[in-house]
């Protein structure tokens, strides 16, 4: 924990105003109670603004948080919850749940936010599923985006909840932290379900969630590759020919008969998933 609260009183310290700074400090010396307090308090006394700049680094893990999509306000409630953390894991827990019993929405979300941070990570697996079962957008948006616990310590079941329910509300997979790293099988099986609901309704999915089920090669894969590439919409014939692409050395020769001319063509864009929507 230490190497996250040094680093964040350093961002504190040219981001805040002198006041503000001088705040932060007095308060995180005090006792838990008054700490707490600081919390619920931090709005009135450090400004609701963009962090300008600067990521954490989490420690022996390839993922990052990008606090220039955090606001100041959080960044200082950050710092309070994390100088409650002082060895006893247990007790910095029950402290956070007191936290959490009274916290409105924002609060919530500074501390759903930031428990890539914590210590004991496995202690804070329930509450973190709980936030993406939420119906508050600020709330499952603190932990599904911008946010490396769930790719860290989800299992797959809560995995595919957060990514799906992402997909469901029509909002972007990329946000997501993780996101190629954790894609599975069942994960892939699911959009594809989910894709063939749409298609007999006459609907379609969002073209660059095909990202999720390129590593899983199958029959119903190739199908799925057929059908997107005679779609009517460019952007899901752009997601058919990025799915044949990862595996183009084991397309089936009717596919390859059939959409030759318009791989060649293909090949010489640029085409990228994150290009798709």
């Amino acid at each position: 924990m230490m190497p996250y609260i040094n680093y964040i009183d350093d961002i504190l310290k040219s981001e805040c105003t002198e006041k503000e700074y001088e705040w932060i400090q007095t308060k995180s010396r005090q006792d838990p109670k008054a700490i707490r307090l600081a919390f619920v308090m931090a709005h009135r006394q450090i400004s609701n603004v963009p962090v300008s700049a600067g990521r954490i680094k989490i420690l022996d893990t390839p993922y990052s948080i990008d606090l220039s999509q955090w606001s100041r306000d959080q960044l200082g409630r950050t710092f309070l919850v994390l100088s409650l953390e002082r060895g006893d894991a247990n007790k910095f827990y029950d402290e956070v749940q007191t936290i959490f019993k009274t916290a409105d929405n924002r609060e919530s979300q500074a501390i759903y936010a930031a428990m890539s941070l914590f210590s004991s990570p496995s202690i804070w697996i329930q509450r973190a599923t709980e936030a993406i079962r939420s119906n508050v957008g600020l709330i499952f948006d603190a932990m599904a985006f911008n946010n490396p616990f769930p790719a860290m310590h989800f299992d797959d079941v809560a995995w595919n909840q957060l990514v799906l329910k992402t997909i469901f509300s029509d909002k972007s997979i990329w946000r997501i932290t993780g996101l190629a790293e954790r894609r599975n099988e069942q994960l892939a099986r699911t959009l594809s379900d989910f894709a063939h609901e749409r298609w007999a309704a006459g609907r379609t999915l969002p073209a660059d969630v095909w990202f999720l089920a390129a590593p899983f090669p199958g029959k119903r894969y190739w199908e799925d590759v057929e059908t997107l590439l005679s779609s009517d919409a460019a952007d899901n014939q752009n997601a058919g020919y990025l799915l044949w692409k990862e595996h183009n050395q084991s397309t089936p020769d009717h596919i390859k008969d059939s959409y030759e001319k318009y791989m060649t063509e293909m090949n010489r864009k640029d085409i990228r998933w994150s290009d798709l929507t």
